[in-house]
């Protein structure tokens, strides 16, 4: 039997997720990315694992690359309770721009690149310029949600550090246009101040929403997830 998740924001357990954490994996709380509809665009939240807490309106996301296979993650997930969407239908990603790195002060081009990929599908590569590129979709069931996690592949001969993955999400067959960009942090053995400073900026940053912008590029995080 489904559980039909209750989604909405818990302040009281939201501040416990942020102010510790509890996966032990440094100073930045975890979570899944929620992709949902409203008003004829997608929107997201940060969501935790069990789908109870939501941050609302979060689109910077922090997850460590390494910690069972070298340059991988599984993190954050694509978590959309029961109701986000109105049906069946396809939930689609594009890569906004190149894959950046913080140099200590910001987010700059590097010749780095990272893929997704989700079974069969992919995999996805981020461009080598600053255009957007199209992905794949994931299913979004009858109840209209999901909950899957693609795999995040840095390529061979990346330096460690953070980097920036810039990424929106839409649906065609279901009429949404794109989302606000979301940031996606990646630690690749990244220390713990190199990793508060990437995500501090990031906030900083990120254009807000509706912001007119001359590329189409340019959180939280509260529980850790690995596949079984």
């Amino acid at each position: 039997m489904r559980r039909m998740f209750n989604f909405c924001v818990l302040a009281s357990a939201s501040v416990a997720f942020i102010t510790g954490n509890a996966a032990g994996d440094g100073p930045l709380p975890h979570g899944d990315i929620s992709p949902y509809a409203f008003g004829g665009t997608i929107r997201t939240n940060l969501i935790s694992e069990d789908g109870t807490t939501t941050f609302p309106g979060a689109r910077v996301f922090y997850a460590e690359l390494g910690a069972d296979v070298p340059d991988f993650s599984s993190e954050p997930g694509w978590l959309s309770p029961d109701g986000s969407f109105a049906g069946e239908g396809v939930l689609s990603f594009r890569f906004n721009r190149a894959l950046k790195a913080w140099n200590g002060t910001d987010f700059v081009d590097t010749t780095a690149r990272m893929s997704l990929s989700f079974g069969p599908l992919g995999p996805a590569t981020t461009p080598l310029t600053d255009i957007a590129v199209t992905g794949f979709g994931l299913p979004i069931d009858e109840h209209g949600g999901l909950h899957d996690h693609p795999d995040y592949l840095l390529e061979p001969g990346a330096s460690d550090g953070v980097y920036l993955l810039d990424i929106s999400f839409f649906s065609d067959d279901l009429g949404l246009s794109a989302s606000e960009p979301v940031w996606i942090l990646f630690g690749r053995n990244a220390t713990e101040a190199e990793a508060e400073a990437a995500y501090d900026r990031a906030m900083e940053t990120i254009p807000a929403p509706g912001a007119t912008m001359a590329l189409l590029g340019g959180a939280w995080m509260l529980g850790r997830r690995r596949r079984r």
